[in-house]
């Protein structure tokens, strides 16, 4: 594993022979671009998601913990999920 200067983790598939030494010049191993995640709109569904769960305080947050870890965790899965297989179409278009 090597760790970029703007601190993103990076994983190279290289041979078993070849040194540790060659990991950068090994095949790139890397999750879709999260780049390509349309924060905007993220930001905007989130917001839209905590005012209809009534999470407007700390102490609504506290009482709904439940209710914050499902908002987030179903935001954001949905989209990932997306860009994995948007990756995986356009390898296979390009294949």
């Amino acid at each position: 594993m090597v760790v970029d200067r703007q601190g993103y983790k990076h994983i190279y598939v290289i041979r078993d022979d070849d040194p540790d030494e060659m990991a950068e010049k090994g095949i790139p191993l890397e999750p879709p671009d999260i780049q390509q995640l349309a924060w905007e709109e993220v930001k905007r569904d989130l917001h839209n998601a905590l005012v209809e769960a009534g999470l407007f305080t700390w102490q609504d947050v506290q009482r709904a913990q439940n209710k914050i870890s499902a908002i987030t965790r179903t935001l954001l899965k949905r989209r990932v999920v997306l860009l994995y297989r948007l990756d995986e179409q356009e390898a296979t278009d390009n294949g």
